[in-house]
């Protein structure tokens, strides 16, 4: 995950919204939200970032945080591209969080994944806590320097 599917994660589950509840506020698909929190895309377009931005209600100084980690430094400049954002980690060693959602409806015994508590239990084991479940999604967070 990178920086700003990170990011995007966070702002979502802070306003306790699903990723298709964000994809229907955004106009965009589900598959594209969840591409750019696991960073499948790199470089999001500008008018993705707005339309994102927009739907998440982010303010102005987490906009401006949100905008530039969608554009991220040059290869050469990438180790020093943490620092230059404030609000995120120059190195995950700092105390800070990696989120994630769990869509508990998804998981059934027949689906060879297991049930929801048997996928929370094990998500545990990886060092995840359960923050809150609203709607049937888990929103979960873990921090980087116990991973």
């Amino acid at each position: 995950m990178n920086q700003f599917g990170s990011l995007l994660q966070l702002y979502r589950a802070r306003e306790g919204m699903t990723q298709k509840q964000l994809a229907d506020f955004s106009a965009m698909s589900v598959r594209a939200i969840r591409d750019l929190e696991h960073g499948r895309a790199e470089r999001p377009r500008r008018d993705t970032v707005r339309l994102l931005a927009e739907a998440l209600r982010l303010d102005d100084q987490r906009r401006d945080i949100f905008e530039r980690a969608a554009r991220p430094a040059a290869a050469g400049a990438a180790a020093g591209a943490a620092a230059d954002l404030p609000g995120l980690p120059a190195n995950p060693g700092s105390g800070e969080y990696e989120y994630a959602t769990l869509l508990l409806e998804s998981l059934s015994p027949g689906s060879g994944d297991g049930d929801w508590d048997t996928a929370l239990n094990d998500m545990a084991k990886q060092n995840w806590r359960l923050i809150t479940v609203d709607r049937g999604v888990a929103f979960m967070e873990r921090r980087l320097d116990r991973v």
